[in-house]
């Protein structure tokens, strides 16, 4: 049987190839094509998996699917947050604190009556921190367009952590309890991805869709920024409910690390030093609020 450290560090890997990779998926399609996109090849894969299991792909709990839905609303508007500050700003400033997400479910987890100890209440802190020392976007911010756009994605990827935040802990709240792991994620998932593809059709963007030559790049990134998202929550759902929850989740959370030195050693970003102390502390926050 695989352990949990090594699930814990799949979910690591997989998350943080499938982040990196989003980036270039919405600066080709645009954040609702890319999140469309990933969101559909993810849930093909779900229900992929689900088939293997034998596990039934649309369950008859309807209040199950009532959870399902609310999750969804959060999870695609942190989804879209998330795809717009990749589109505008900095990965290795927008992949920190995007992931400092666990701190609002331990918030909202806490305001819901459970204990959290004084390192979670310390990781609140650091996680705040963080989020003020990257808002900076570096000393020419104010004479270049690259500056204010990181700005912007700074702005982006809060609403994006407090959204998956909050959709995770509805998840863990009101959906896994019902459904469990797979079939729970695949409800969302599914959900998800409706109203993610209404969210398109009301838009109606103004600039024409991307050529095939031109869109193909994007799709090609967005499908595996999907499965690898899809398969960092299938390593965790494994991992979890073993006894070993709070190591595969601390260790899960260290994709935020390889997404950032991808950013920086493959993307070749550069951030200045109260951003660098500011990514720093929010890995930081991140590890504490999950011990």
């Amino acid at each position: 049987m695989i352990s949990g450290v090594t699930l814990g560090l799949l979910a690591a890997l997989a998350w943080g190839l499938a982040d990196y990779l989003a980036q270039p998926a919405s600066r080709h399609l645009g954040a609702v094509r890319a999140s469309l996109a990933a969101q559909a090849f993810g849930a093909a894969a779900l229900l992929v998996a689900l088939w293997l299991r034998r596990d039934l792909p649309f369950p008859a709990d309807g209040a199950a699917w009532a959870w399902a839905l609310g999750a969804a609303v959060l999870g695609t508007v942190g989804a879209l947050a998330f795809y717009e500050a990749l589109r505008v700003g900095t990965l290795a400033i927008i992949a920190p604190i995007t992931g400092s997400y666990g701190a609002v479910t331990a918030l909202l987890a806490w305001l819901g009556g459970q204990h959290l100890g004084p390192l979670g209440v310390l990781g609140l802190i650091v996680a705040l921190l963080a989020v003020v020392l990257v808002s900076g976007a570096g000393p020419d911010a104010s004479r270049t367009a690259a500056g204010l756009g990181r700005a912007r994605g700074v702005g982006w990827a809060v609403l994006s952590a407090a959204a998956l935040g909050a959709c995770f802990w509805v998840m863990g709240f009101g959906l896994m309890p019902r459904l469990g792991g797979l079939p729970g994620t695949w409800a969302m998932r599914l959900c998800s991805l409706g109203l993610t593809a209404l969210t398109l059709l009301l838009l109606r963007p103004s600039r024409p869709a991307a050529r095939p030559t031109s869109g193909w790049p994007g799709l090609r990134y967005a499908a595996a920024s999907g499965v690898l998202s899809t398969a960092a929550v299938a390593f965790t759902a494994l991992g979890l409910g073993r006894g070993q929850d709070a190591v595969v989740t601390v260790l899960g959370s260290l994709s935020v690390v390889i997404t950032t030195v991808l950013a920086l050693a493959v993307g070749r970003e550069r951030l200045s030093s109260p951003q660098w102390a500011g990514v720093v502390l929010a890995v930081a926050g991140i590890l504490l609020t999950g011990l």
